[in-house]
Formats: structure tokens, sequence, C-alpha cells
């Protein structure tokens, strides 16, 4: 069985797959997504354009001398079928940018990925409405506390939640999704092989595994994450969706910079009013205050704003959480009985710092809840094995 051939799966022009995935190696300066669709649509196929005569691309007007050149040198040093060779064994669909589930949404932004790769359970034409939520890596309790509620229930009411991956906000938007028995997509700066940030990977290890949840990427398997992926890993976040919910933004944040790109590409943005003397609230009350962001009270103010029928999927269910290593030592220390950190910091013997992040991604998988004065005890309706 050739390469191609088990790629059947993948949707029409199959042939043109390894071309597809040739074209976007070499994307860049010169040599956009948009230049390549239209040599898709001139030739009628990325392999005959790969395969044009030197004079005949240096010919073509509007991909200008810095566009051929890239693509006739660096035709010499990519081999196609030798791409997709790599990809075939990493259990990692790819989705070229004319193939049916290449999410439609995204096809409509100035710079769309030619392909995206995708991990996981829930397929891309079955996402329905989308939101992605964004903000602070470092929330307040309350921006805790209202990342995980709306997630939860925007999901409950059958949207998809579209996020980053990243601590703080992102990562307690995918499990208030998780927790609802809902949907979501987390898109990431790197290779979909690869857990960013490491100390994630629960929640990573839940959107591989189960239904309703997928990693994607436009990294190919294998790269590692850059400062310079996660501007590019936004554009896809908010093209993705049809609203864009920012939850604690200071004013240099990132979150910022997903609503800009929003306001780009035509997607209305919502932001969760703060406190005026929090400076991570400072970045969405500006929104709200400049009139850029409909204020978000609660689910509801999406759902009313954007026409939505809500459904609710039903009775939640218990989340089942794999625990493994000094999570699971943490964990079975505390129980429904408050117990205090300096209790937990003698038992395990850990430091400070490393106790902390350990009970930090409990509580963000939802299984240990935090209470005032460092206290903690068990969430409840949750169960692990």
């Amino acid at each position: 069985m050739s390469v191609i051939d088990q790629y059947e799966n993948l949707g029409p022009s199959v042939e043109d797959l390894p071309y597809w995935l040739a074209f976007a190696w070499l994307s860049g300066p010169g040599l956009s997504s948009r230049k390549i669709t239209r040599l898709f649509e001139l030739f009628t196929s990325l392999k005959e354009a790969w395969r044009a005569r030197d004079e005949e691309l240096r010919k073509i007007p509007w991909l200008n001398e810095m566009g051929s050149e890239r693509l006739i040198s660096g035709r010499k040093e990519v081999e196609p079928l030798g791409l997709l060779e790599k990809i075939k064994n990493q259990n990692v669909a790819v989705l070229h940018f004319f193939h049916p589930d290449y999410p439609a949404l995204l096809r409509q932004i100035h710079d769309p990925p030619l392909v995206l790769f995708h991990k996981g359970k829930l397929p891309l034409a079955d996402l329905g409405k989308t939101v992605g939520v964004v903000g602070t890596r470092h929330p307040t309790v309350y921006g805790q506390r209202q990342a995980k509620q709306m997630s939860h229930d925007l999901a409950a009411s059958g949207v998809t939640i579209i996020s980053g991956m990243a601590l703080g906000i992102d990562s307690i938007a995918h499990w208030g999704a998780i927790n609802a028995s809902g949907r979501t997509v987390a898109v990431l700066g790197c290779g979909v092989d690869y857990c960013y940030p490491p100390t994630n990977r629960l929640l990573y290890k839940s959107l591989i595994e189960n239904e309703g949840q997928a990693v994607i990427s436009e990294f190919f398997p294998g790269v590692r994450p850059e400062k310079w992926h996660f501007p590019a890993r936004n554009r896809i976040i908010s093209g993705m969706s049809e609203a864009l919910l920012v939850i604690e933004a200071g004013e240099q944040s990132g979150a910022l910079i997903t609503a800009q790109m929003a306001f780009e590409q035509n997607r209305e943005v919502f932001a969760v009013p703060g406190r005026v003397d929090n400076v991570m609230s400072y970045g969405t009350n500006g929104l709200i205050a400049k009139n850029q962001a409909h204020l978000c009270r609660n689910y509801k103010d999406i759902m009313i704003e954007k026409e939505w029928v809500s459904a609710p999927r039903g009775v939640n269910v218990p989340t089942i959480v794999e625990l493994y290593g000094r999570e699971r030592e943490v964990f079975d220390l505390i129980s429904s009985e408050p117990v205090h950190f300096d209790y937990l910091l003698e038992k395990t013997g850990m430091n400070t710092g490393e106790l902390s992040a350990t009970l930090t991604m409990l509580e963000l998988a939802g299984v240990v809840a935090r209470l005032p004065g460092d206290w903690y005890a068990l969430e409840a309706q949750r169960a692990t094995v």
C-alpha cells in the first residue's frame, strides 16, 4: 500500500495532499497561504503547481520575484512524499485548505493555515457554534470562577469552546467545557504531538483521548513551541470562533492581541468586567469602556446577542480524571474535610513551589477546590481512577 493510499479518508484531491504539506512547509514571506491557494486555482492542483517549470512560475505577476524564487529554490530541498511519510506514523490527521472538514470560518480570514494537523476524537466538521475563550495566565479567583462557569454553561448549551491550552484562563475554559460533557478544541503553538506547557499533561491527555475533544495546529508534528508561534496560534483561535470572550487581561495582555485579531476578522468580542483597581481587569474593562466589546455578565449575554437557541445537553455526569505521580500523592491526602497547605507540605516533603504547581493542576482538572486561607478540599461530584 502506498503512502497516499493510506490517506484515502482525507477527502478529495488526496494525491495533492503531499503537495499541500510541501507548500505549507515552504510558506512564508513572499509565499503566503493566499498566494498558494491562488496557485491551486491556477494550476487546478498543487501537484501541477509544484511541477511547473521555473520560467512559468516567474511569469506569474502576483507571485512576484520573492515568491517565485522561494518556491523554485525550496522545492529542490523538500520531498513532498517524504513529508507525508513522516506524518503517517504519528496518528495525526491532516486537513488541507479545501478539505471538507476544514473549518469554514477559518477559510475567511486574511491568512488562513494551508493545512491543519488534528489529533483527537472531535471532527472539525462537528464543531457547531463556536466561542473562543482567552485571558491572562495569572487569573484571580474571580477570573477563574468566571472562566469555569461561563465555559461550562456555554458548552452545556451546545457551544464548542475554542482556546489555546495555556495556563490560566485557557486551561480553565477547556476544563469547564469538559466538566459539562461538552465540546472543546485546543489550538497549539507547537506540533499536536507536543504537550505545552508540560504541566498541562492531564488536560492534553483528555483532549486527545476523549469524545468531543481535540487539539489542532498549523505547525508540523515535532515542532516545539517558540514565542513567535503564539500570535500565529491566536489568529486561529479567533478565526475559528463566531464570538470571542475575553476574561481578565492586563493592558499588555496577549488576549488583547487576540481581541484585535477578532475585530479584524469581523468577529464579535465579549468581555467580562472586573474590579477597576485590579490590573488583570484593565484590558477587559478598557474594551468595554471603548465600546469595542459587549459587556458579558454570564453565558446568556452571548447566547442572546448571537441569537443562538440554548439547547442543554442534559444532566452532567462525574468527570473521570486519571492522576499519577505527585498529583496522585497530593490528591490522596485531601478529603472532603479541608486540609491546610502547610499540612500538605509536611506530608509530601515538597517545596512550596512544587506543591503550589501540583495543587493548581488539580484545581484546573476540577478535582480539588481551593478555599480561603490556603485550605483545600475535594471538589464535589468528581471521580478519579
